[in-house]
């Protein structure tokens, strides 16, 4: 099984940090490839930085089934770009935030995120709601650790385990779920110090996506209709191809 990873920026220092981290992750015969984007912002920590990877996403995830992929993960908490792949490719997508959710739910009631920054906190807010996940959390936390510093788990994982004890202790927390997967680095610090789950979203993503596949399954185009084609206008989409 072939599955790619898409690290949604175009940090290589970001991207290196992580590699050995999601190839621990894969299971016994994925064969898995972890990439960064081409062009882009360094880090996704905003909607205008979701915006500005669209074109690159997009290429790449056209690029990952046209080689012969068995499935995407968008290495992302924060879920950029989730519709837009699913509609343009037919292999299965999967990403950290909404993985993450649904491993959770079967953990414990009440989920709390702990994140990076607040701008991520709120984006992670936007996309819980358009799933209809809110009911089920008790609370979205920020570490005010910006992302591009995440891969130093000493400065950074006393700052997560603040928060996340306060989620359990004061919000009701039940299981953690990490809010950004640049924190995969930090996830085994905070499962020997917690009393609760601790949901990796890096991983959750790549989990569901190579079940997805053991399964025989795939997004349904019931519900992530193909777009339409149409002129696409500008030097940049030169190479676009619907």
């Amino acid at each position: 099984m072939r599955p790619k990873m898409i690290i949604p920026n175009a940090s290589k220092d970001f991207l290196s940090s992580q590699i050995e981290e999601r190839r621990r992750a894969a299971r016994q015969g994925v064969d898995l490839d972890v990439v960064g984007l081409e062009e882009g912002p360094l880090s996704i920590e905003s909607g205008v930085d979701e915006a500005l990877i669209g074109h690159a996403l997009l290429s790449e995830a056209r690029r990952a089934e046209r080689e012969g992929y068995d499935a995407i993960v968008i290495d992302g908490a924060t879920d950029p770009g989730i519709r837009a792949v699913r509609e343009l490719v037919d292999i299965p997508v999967t990403t950290g935030l909404e993985s993450a959710f649904l491993y959770s739910f079967s953990l414990g009631d009440r989920i709390s995120v702990v994140t990076s920054v607040e701008n991520s906190a709120r984006l992670i807010k936007d996309r819980l709601r358009i799933y209809e996940f809110q009911n089920r959390v008790a609370s979205i936390r920020f570490a005010s650790v910006p992302v591009l510093d995440l891969h130093h788990p000493e400065r950074t994982a006393e700052a997560i385990l603040k928060e996340a004890r306060l989620a359990i202790d004061e919000d009701g927390a039940d299981v953690i779920v990490l809010g950004n997967t640049g924190m995969s680095t930090v996830a085994e610090v905070l499962r020997e110090r917690l009393e609760v789950p601790v949901v990796d979203p890096a991983v959750a993503g790549l989990t569901l996506a190579t079940s997805l596949v053991h399964m025989g399954l795939t997004h349904s185009r019931h519900c992530y209709l193909p777009p339409l084609e149409k002129d696409v206008l500008g030097d940049v989409f030169a190479d676009w191809e619907y």
